[in-house]
């Protein structure tokens, strides 16, 4: 078999100085392939990609990195390890991509190289110049493979202004000048996240807004959002909507500078379609015991977690999946429980659409509803974080906090979600009847 292969270098920002390439991407037929630079494989104090990519020990680390048929580094389905899918968009953001790029919408190799500029956190990928040559650490594992490999393919640059960005709801990249948010941006990564209602949803927006106001009311560490209005977002078509909610990112930083991220869905090495994971008493406590082994900030973080899963029940936020709760890295080794974001309450929709849609949102929301503190007390248990029965009280101060504080805030929401988070503060739900 003989045919060119196409690659693209892999590089990640640091806070404080320029970005370190620490490997390549290529593609070959229907290969595609994660090759680490020996110098960060070697590296005991290397940039964290992932922490999928993380052993035991420094041994094992390296033995993942430089593996030869690890799925976390190849495939041969024309599909990327689980970590480089769930950096592509989804839905209608995706299909807007492969516009942009003029491929497919499963072509994954084109899509990354496409948004390669403007990914989530600090990884950014772009084609090498083909006259460069194969570099060896592309050509010797596919040699060592028994693949013939001839000469180097043309892959185009990143598609200027394009971003990807996870998610199904439709979004733009902007930056912020004054007070108007462009996506046209010169090449510049988007400092902030655009989000757009729906003709389905129009209260979309409105929803998730009140989604941070109430997190924020209980103490929980939010990204920054606001609704501004649609003359003040320079989106490429009129829109007949009169707010957008403009998101500040948290992987970006002043002058460009960007912060590491990932996802839990990345950290637990599931692909897009698995996003609402395996279940609750598997995935949670799964997710507890990465931050508190691995966090660089443990009781706070666990303390965050349990906070921010109690408020997303009596929310209704039946959309906080593994895509939804991310780990960010502020010094680009050592992660934290990124804020919260995408607080939306998806009950408040259930009653406008027919009773066949959101069949997976209203079989989570049967479960929560049902979620009691005896439930919280034996996920505790499972995911082995130290003082379980410190974290219930905190945790029933958060519900008492919510009785407290919300209803107010309520009055400003739409009204299909006030009326479904009222329900749910007095005794709608188990954990406000215990």
């Amino acid at each position: 078999m003989s045919t060119f292969i196409r690659y693209l270098r892999m590089y990640l920002h640091t806070v404080d100085g320029p970005k370190r390439p620490v490997g390549y991407l290529s593609q070959y037929g229907d290969i595609l392939r994660v090759s680490f630079d020996r110098d960060y494989i070697d590296d005991t104090q290397r940039p964290t990609l992932s922490l999928s990519y993380r052993g035991a020990d420094e041994a094992a680390t390296r033995a993942i990195l430089s593996a030869a048929r690890d799925a976390r580094l190849t495939r041969a389905d024309g599909k990327w390890p689980s970590y480089f899918q769930n950096l592509l968009p989804e839905g209608h953001n995706r299909e807007r991509l492969a516009r942009e790029r003029g491929c497919g919408v499963d072509d994954e190799f084109e899509l990354l190289a496409a948004a390669g500029h403007d990914l989530m956190g600090a990884l950014e990928v772009e084609p090498v110049p083909a006259r460069e040559g194969i570099p060896d650490a592309v050509r010797l594992w596919h040699t060592a493979m028994g693949l013939d490999v001839l000469e180097p393919g043309f892959v185009e640059m990143p598609v200027e202004d394009a971003a990807s960005i996870p998610g199904v709801v439709t979004k733009f990249s902007a930056v912020q000048e004054g007070r108007r948010y462009t996506i046209r941006r010169q090449g510049a990564a988007g400092s902030h996240i655009l989000k757009l209602p729906s003709t389905r949803h129009p209260d979309l927006v409105a929803n998730e807004y009140a989604g941070y106001q109430l997190a924020r009311a209980v103490g929980l560490n939010c990204a920054h959002a606001e609704l501004i209005p649609r003359e003040a977002a320079d989106l490429p078509e009129h829109l007949p909507f009169e707010h957008v909610l403009a998101v500040q990112r948290f992987d970006r930083l002043a002058q460009g500078r960007r912060v590491h991220m990932e996802e839990f869905v990345q950290i637990l090495g599931y692909e897009p379609r698995q996003k609402y994971g395996k279940g609750l008493f598997e995935d949670y406590p799964a997710m507890l015991r990465v931050i508190d082994r691995l966090s660089a900030e443990p009781a706070r973080d666990v303390q965050e977690f349990v906070s921010r899963f109690v408020a997303f029940i009596l929310m209704g936020n039946t959309d906080a999946h593994l895509k939804n709760w991310a780990m960010v890295y502020p010094n680009g080794i050592d992660p934290v429980l990124a804020p919260v974001y995408d607080p939306v309450c998806i009950t408040a929709f259930f009653d406008s659409v027919p009773p066949t849609d959101y069949g997976v949102n209203r079989a989570i929301d049967a479960k929560l509803t049902a979620f009691d503190w005896g439930d919280l007390a034996d996920l505790l248990k499972l995911s082995q974080v130290p003082r379980a029965s410190r974290l219930v009280q905190l945790a029933r101060a958060t519900v008492s906090r919510a009785q407290q504080e919300w209803p107010a805030l309520l009055d400003a929401a739409p009204e299909s979600m006030r009326k479904v988070i009222t329900e749910r503060l007095n005794g709608g739900v188990a954990l406000t009847r215990g």
